[in-house]
């Protein structure tokens, strides 16, 4: 199974420590965190992933190599000329490598275990990732019907405890065929028309799950326990 792994966001929140930069392969540990994501892939059983890049892809092009290597992972970037949005990312992405079997979509600076891309792996349907948590409000939260069906993609803001976009996703090779290029996010772009047409189903994780996309959540995960692993 492929993984497209999207990179190319501004990651505007990290600024502050990024300074322009890359936000996926920020040190942690003295590793770029990316390391760490698609470690853990490979830990997974994939063999095979594709980085959309857009924002400082020139970081990830010099970085490649040694990615791949320390990863044992088949590593391929894709660059976008212009801003596309998550979405719109993973579908030019696979103009280069298109597909004829279920892949993996996911983000490259959130940091889950092995398990959250080994659940999603097996099956037929179109899968996304709901992992608990005991706050809702920082994330995009799900409506999950009893069948395991997603029912509705819920915007930050909610309180309280409940199941949350992890941002990990597993498409049949034609749930997003016909779907043109364009500027788009997952959410609101390519998601609703699999929810309209109920093909969409959840698979709950309830493993480590940390974003880094704030100068506080990249501190909190480089100082964790519970997350740290040796490099």
């Amino acid at each position: 199974m492929r993984a497209y792994v999207l990179c190319g966001g501004l990651g505007t929140r990290l600024q502050t420590v990024t300074q322009g930069g890359q936000k996926a392969v920020v040190e942690v540990q003295g590793e770029p965190f990316l390391l760490l994501v698609l470690r853990e892939l490979r830990a997974a059983g994939i063999r095979e992933a594709v980085l959309c890049a857009g924002h400082r892809a020139d970081q990830l092009q010099s970085l490649l190599d040694r990615l791949a290597s320390r990863s044992d992972l088949l590593l391929h970037l894709v660059v976008e000329q212009t801003p596309l949005g998550t979405g719109g990312a993973l579908l030019n992405a696979l103009q280069y490598w298109p597909v004829e079997q279920p892949y993996l979509v996911l983000n490259g600076d959130t940091f889950l275990t092995s398990q959250a891309y080994s659940l999603p792996a097996e099956g037929t349907q179109n899968l996304i990732l709901a992992a608990e948590a005991a706050d809702r409000s920082r994330y995009g939260s799900l409506s999950i019907e009893s069948d395991g069906r997603v029912s509705g993609l819920n915007e930050k803001g909610r309180a309280g405890p409940g199941p949350v976009n992890a941002g990990v996703y597993r498409f049949t090779a034609s749930a997003l065929a016909g779907e043109p290029v364009r500027p788009c996010s997952m959410e609101h772009g390519l998601l609703p028309g699999l929810i309209a047409r109920q093909q969409l189903y959840a698979v709950h994780y309830t493993g480590p799950f940390a974003d880094i996309g704030t100068p506080e959540s990249l501190a909190a995960f480089s100082q964790s326990e519970q997350w740290s692993q040796p490099l």
